[in-house]
């Protein structure tokens, strides 16, 4: 084999070896930046709350939402100004999501006794309406700190993400909307 055949052979390895090197190189000393979402993701658990009731009164489970993702907001106290808040973010964040806002649901689990303002969520067509939740004080106080907090409960009926009690608009939907970008289920 003559020279200036090695050096072609040579030339051609380096050009196909070349990208994977790189990519070897790269993966040592680039590390990737941190997620950049707005919620905390959570160890997935399947959300407990004694003695739940629905509107009516009638006992019952957060796992007849199951199949679909739902924006669940937990209020320890009377829905104030921070829980109205909430519930606006949370209807704002199931509209932005376009097509998709069939497969998200929403929730409010209040204490037993709180009242709620039946118009504080007129507008909603019957697809969007909110499930109303109530339950006792002490079950609530380790979901909500104080104040409302908002979580993503997948259709598998496992929390995944809380937001702050202050949360951005713009984060929940773009948190929401990767969630569903990358999930087929719900």
């Amino acid at each position: 084999m003559h020279r200036a055949d090695r050096l072609k052979l040579l030339l051609i390895f380096a050009l196909f070896a070349a990208p994977a090197l790189a990519a070897l190189v790269a993966r040592d000393h680039f590390a990737p930046a941190p997620g950049n979402s707005h919620g905390e993701l959570l160890q997935p658990a399947v959300p407990r709350f004694a003695g739940l009731v629905d509107a009516t009164g009638s006992p019952a489970v957060l796992e007849a939402l199951r199949g679909r993702w739902v924006l669940l907001t937990v209020a320890s106290g009377p829905c104030g100004d921070a829980c109205r808040a909430q519930l606006y973010l949370s209807r704002q964040t199931r509209l932005a999501q376009g097509r998709e806002r069939g497969r998200v649901l929403r929730a409010l689990i209040l204490p037993t006794g709180a009242a709620f303002d039946a118009g504080m969520d007129a507008g909603d067509d019957a697809e969007a309406r909110l499930h109303r939740y109530a339950a006792p004080r002490d079950s609530l106080a380790a979901w909500s700190d104080g104040e409302a907090r908002s979580y993503v409960v997948d259709p598998l009926g496992h929390i995944m993400l809380r937001f702050p009690a202050a949360a951005d608009g713009k984060g929940m939907i773009r948190d929401l909307r990767l969630l569903l970008k990358a999930s087929r289920i719900g």
